[in-house]
């Protein structure tokens, strides 16, 4: 956590210039040290404090080759905490490995500033810094503080007819409930799926594999068994959902791990993302809690090609 100095907050234009120039700092010594890094988000409270949020190593790679419908996201997972910040910066390196590069920030404070900020850079060798050129500024309209739907919300249903995010909306309708009643029962969940069929019928569905001496199963070959049998009979079925219960982990390997539901979801008309949904269990009550759901596209696994 870093302190910004009294001095350096004069204005909302100063504040955000504080974080932007901690999180190009960061980005540099992670680009000397790892020649790449996770999208991150620096989030500036009302006491001068910078709080570092680093994308989990379960979503990483399912970023859009979009730079900046990514580094909108990547805003869309700390979003939930816009309520008691007053700047949010999310940095994004999304051609890591290329000879030149290009980070995209997207810089935002409450006081409805908003902006795009691009800077050209060139990997070294040898631990050396990258060369980077000045910051391009462009404004935007707001995102985090825009009021109205939850960012993350905006983007999925773009394309997909009415017929199509009802779908959406009944596969999470059913699968979300079911998840939460076995969580409070069991404290944790077996991997399973949720279909509509052609009709709009919904099903549940789970998959079926031995355990092993120590009464456990494997819940990747689990997921995986669900996904080939909905590939089968994907000619009767318009959507699809498989749930699984994941460990979230900063990857570097700091901050506190959370335990969250993951839905993947996708449709025969093009849609393919992954709801993250961090729950705490209440030890008494059995009462499970959501958190804010983060929202994000994902490749295709059943409707692949």
């Amino acid at each position: 956590m870093t302190q910004i100095p009294s001095e350096a907050r004069t204005s909302p234009e100063s504040e955000l210039a504080a974080v932007v120039a901690e999180a190009l700092k960061l980005a540099d010594a992670q680009l000397v040290i790892n020649k790449s890094f996770a999208p991150f988000v620096f989030m500036l409270d009302t006491d001068g404090s910078i709080h570092r949020g680093e994308v989990p190593k379960e979503i990483q790679g399912t970023m859009p080759p979009d730079p900046l419908l990514s580094v909108k996201l990547t805003i869309d997972l700390f979003s939930g905490h816009a309520e008691n910040l007053l700047a949010m910066v999310a940095v994004l390196d999304p051609q890591a490995g290329k000879t030149e590069d290009t980070l995209h920030l997207w810089a935002e404070h409450r006081s409805g500033i908003s902006q795009i900020i691009r800077v050209d850079f060139t990997r070294k060798k040898f631990l050396k810094h990258p060369t980077m050129s000045d910051p391009r500024v462009e404004a935007q309209e707001p995102y985090v503080w825009a009021g109205g739907a939850a960012p993350a919300e905006e983007w999925w249903h773009e394309g997909l007819s009415e017929q199509a995010i009802q779908d959406v909306f009944d596969l999470v309708g059913a699968a979300v409930p079911f998840g939460q009643d076995q969580l409070g029962k069991n404290g944790s969940l077996a991997p399973y799926g949720v279909t509509t069929d052609l009709t709009g019928e919904i099903a549940h569905h789970m998959s079926y594999q031995e355990p092993t001496e120590d009464d456990e199963v494997d819940s990747e070959e689990s997921l995986q068994l669900l996904t080939d049998g909905f590939r089968q009979g994907i000619q009767s079925l318009r959507g699809t959902c498989v749930i699984s219960d994941v460990r979230l982990t900063p990857s570097n390997g700091e901050g506190v791990a959370l335990d969250a539901l993951r839905l993947h979801i996708e449709h025969t008309e093009g849609l393919s993302m992954l709801l993250l949904k961090p729950y705490e269990i209440d030890e008494q009550s059995r009462t499970v809690a959501f958190g804010e759901t983060a929202v994000m596209p994902t490749p295709a696994r059943v409707w692949s090609a």
